[in-house]
């Protein structure tokens, strides 16, 4: 009996081998491990409720759970995604089951949707 890893397919390979890096401009604070992404609150209505003394908080914080903070924390602009996830799967054990596949789609998520990362 060999012991062979099963065959991945050029497009998941091309997906793993993917470095990310953080967009300039992204403010945020590690916290105890937790990462914290601090925007800015400052539309034209924000700006006008504000001169007219309502007490709009200049920033806000998002808290980002233990697995996004992980792997926030792991994105350089130098580690691939494969990498990412042999860290985050050594990390946090319970991550394990169908690593990958939520590792991937939430980097997605994080490039498109919030635009805190990019392709490097």
């Amino acid at each position: 009996m060999t012991n062979q890893q099963p065959a991945v397919n050029p497009e998941t390979q091309e997906l793993l081998a993917r470095v990310y890096s953080i967009k300039e401009g992204l403010h945020y604070e590690v916290r105890d491990g937790v990462v914290f992404v601090i925007t800015e609150q400052n539309a034209w209505i924000q700006r006008v409720l504000r001169k007219i003394h309502y007490k709009i908080p200049e920033t806000s914080e998002m808290e980002l759970d233990k697995y996004g903070s992980f792997i926030l924390q792991q994105i350089d602009g130098k580690k691939t995604v494969a990498e990412i996830g042999e860290n985050l799967g050594a990390a946090i054990e319970e991550a394990n089951d169908q690593l990958y596949d939520r590792l991937l789609i939430y980097l997605h998520h994080l490039e498109k949707n919030e635009k805190y990362i990019e392709l490097v």
